[in-house]
């Protein structure tokens, strides 16, 4: 009889502990690595030749972290990080374990190749005055890799562009701070945003995982870069295709509809179906149009 409770207070302890466990490792999840970003030998070079090299240092140290940011908030991945590698494998080590990035699913490797930091000057005849603002840009290219297979299943450009929102003319005394990190890291938001939504969209389509009369709710979140009058086109998915020249397999995707955002929230979204063909649960969903800018 002692045994048995003995037993019984084991196994209610295991039991008690096993959420702390599983939590690392939630169903349907992907595992996802992001390696170490970078940018160009030669993008660095130039840079540095040109005083700005803090800048991109700036830019590179930024999107890391924003990166990572993103991709978690999408609630679609477990983060595995390049840029701790060190502090994984120390992990790893202390529990008699190898770290290695065949435990991720998936690989985004992202590549800086186009940087600019530069006062853009110009010259108003009619009013006799010249303005200058700063200006920000960058260009990066982001893969994303299937390890088992180590097939590249996305790789896209992406680019921003952020100009100061203030024109300042030759005789504006210089506020203090305004060659501070402000304008770079608004840049560095941005592509983020695009870069995380579009290794998320590789991996896990946007679709529609709910419908009451003409509202329907996509599963993308506030974080997903989703916003309120965007509007995205439906896609029911058809058969297997198969390409005769490459033997590629893929899925017919059937244009159903048009939907508008409505509403966005940490968890979902939602939006109104203003164009439907046959729109129906667990189509998937793409942007058409941005929503419009305030004026």
């Amino acid at each position: 009889m002692k045994l048995g409770r003995i037993l019984l207070a084991g196994l209610l302890a295991t039991l008690l502990a096993a959420p702390a466990v599983f939590a690392q490792d939630v169903a349907g999840k992907k595992k996802l690595a992001v390696t170490k970003i970078t940018a160009n030998p030669a993008v660095a070079q130039r840079m540095a030749a040109q005083g700005v090299g803090l800048s991109l240092d700036t830019i590179v140290q930024g999107l890391e972290a924003q990166v990572h940011d993103r991709l978690l908030n999408t609630r679609r991945f477990e983060m595995l990080e390049r840029a701790d590698v060190d502090a994984l494998a120390t992990e790893s080590a202390a529990a008699g374990e190898t770290f290695a990035f065949n435990k991720a699913d998936y690989i985004l490797t992202i590549r800086v190749d186009g940087f600019n930091d530069r006062v853009e000057t110009r010259r108003l005849a009619s009013l006799g005055k010249t303005i200058s603002a700063r200006a920000i840009e960058i260009s990066a290219v982001a893969k994303v890799t299937e390890v088992a297979t180590q097939r590249s299943i996305a790789s896209a450009n992406f680019s921003v562009l952020k100009r100061d929102s203030e024109n300042r003319s030759e005789n504006t005394i210089q506020r203090v701070g305004e060659a501070t990190d402000e304008l770079m890291m608004q840049a560095v938001r941005e592509l983020a945003q695009k870069i995380s939504g579009r290794a998320t969209d590789a991996v896990f389509p946007a679709r529609i995982i709910g419908m009451r009369d003409r509202i329907v709710t996509i599963n993308r979140n506030d974080q997903a870069g989703v916003a309120v009058g965007q509007i995205w086109e439906v896609f029911a998915i058809g058969e297997e295709l198969v390409d005769p020249d490459t033997g590629e397999k893929s899925r017919e995707e059937v244009f159903v509809g048009k939907i508008r955002v409505t509403r966005v929230t940490p968890q979902n979204s939602q939006a109104e179906i203003i164009e439907d063909m046959g729109i129906d649960n667990r189509a998937i969903v793409r942007l058409l149009e941005d929503a419009p800018e305030e004026m």
